[in-house]
């Protein structure tokens, strides 16, 4: 790690934690050359501060194997702006998350998932303390009531009015996402549809919605099979919407500004993004339960080439829905190739 010396004290107290996957002791190290030499190693995680970072970015030759876990000390605006001149940063944590009671947990779930060989799956992060509800959705239309029965049962179990809402408001835009801007940019619809338009899929590509909670945390996690987030467009949309001078613009190829998935980032405690490129896109939204102090926030980025075939995606002739109050539905089904 190359962070100052009061972070060092905090991650090593973390990191020591039986709960944190760590094998050995964390290495501190004071220059630039030391912190190169020692991430030679691909399986190294590293830790930077918001110097050390700038540090390291100036270094025109600079390559990093190793994942690297970026502290911030500033608000969330600044850590977004890390992303797009700084490629090697996909996992950022605010300072105040580290003295958050979930933090140890955190750092867990996140070593283990960048160590491990196999494909990240985000809904392993919350362990069987979490309690929920698990539901596949093939018509976007369906998505309103499902979201009014998440909201009455996170209500049921005594969650605070504002963290229903933050959820229910992620759990909006993800879905929307999924059934309107994912088959666009996989290529199955030339152009977006209007969100009062239902879009259908086969039962066997259902969009996956999980939401759940426990004492100290609430989570709602949204998967689709398409696989068509890219990171570019991830951190161009948040890069836009975190300006502060109000002047966010429209990006007509979308249809939005994008301003849900920055509420998205803005109001949850972490968000874990974990894309396998043309299989599927996996966001998992939490927000823990309230500690003194500044709001904490993390956030972490996970782009894999899923490798293999890839996945083709049409738009079948349209069908009539069994409801009245929707006429036709653009149905998304896989072609092959």
């Amino acid at each position: 790690m190359w962070v100052s010396e009061p972070l060092v004290r905090v991650l090593r107290e973390r990191l020591s934690s039986k709960r944190v996957n760590a094998e050995a002791a964390p290495k501190v190290v004071s220059t630039a050359k030391d912190f190169l030499e020692a991430t030679r190693d691909p399986k190294t995680i590293s830790f930077l501060d918001n110097k050390t970072i700038e540090v390291v970015g100036a270094i025109a030759h600079v390559s990093l194997p190793g994942p690297i876990i970026a502290i911030c000390n500033e608000p969330l605006q600044t850590a977004i702006g890390w992303l797009q001149p700084y490629p090697w940063i996909s996992h950022v944590i605010s300072a105040t998350m580290l003295q958050h009671p979930i933090v140890e947990e955190h750092l867990d779930n996140v070593m283990r998932t960048l160590t491990a060989t196999t494909q990240p799956r985000l809904l392993d992060w919350l362990g069987d303390q979490v309690a929920g509800r698990r539901v596949r959705l093939t018509h976007s239309h369906k998505r309103v009531a499902r979201l009014e029965r998440m909201g009455d049962y996170f209500d049921s179990k005594g969650i605070g009015t504002r963290t229903i809402e933050t959820l229910r408001d992620a759990a909006e835009e993800l879905l929307t996402n999924a059934f309107y801007d994912a088959p666009v940019a996989a290529g199955a619809m030339k152009k977006p549809v209007s969100r009062t338009q239902d879009i259908a899929l086969p039962d066997d590509s259902a969009c996956d919605l999980a939401y759940g909670y426990r004492d100290d945390l609430a989570i709602v996690r949204v998967r689709d099979p398409f696989g068509s987030l890219s990171r570019r467009r991830l951190v161009e949309v948040l890069t836009r919407c975190a300006r502060t001078d109000m002047k966010v613009e429209v990006d007509e190829t979308m249809g939005g500004a994008g301003l849900g998935m920055w509420r998205v980032f803005s109001g949850a405690s972490f968000v874990g993004v974990s894309v396998v490129k043309n299989r599927h896109t996996e966001v998992l939204v939490g927000v823990a339960k309230k500690a003194p102090g500044p709001r904490p926030f993390a956030f972490h980025l996970f782009f894999r080439d899923g490798g293999g075939k890839r996945k083709f995606w049409k738009v079948s002739d349209d069908t009539t829905s069994n409801k009245p109050s929707i006429n036709k539905s653009i149905v998304v089904v896989a072609k092959s190739k």
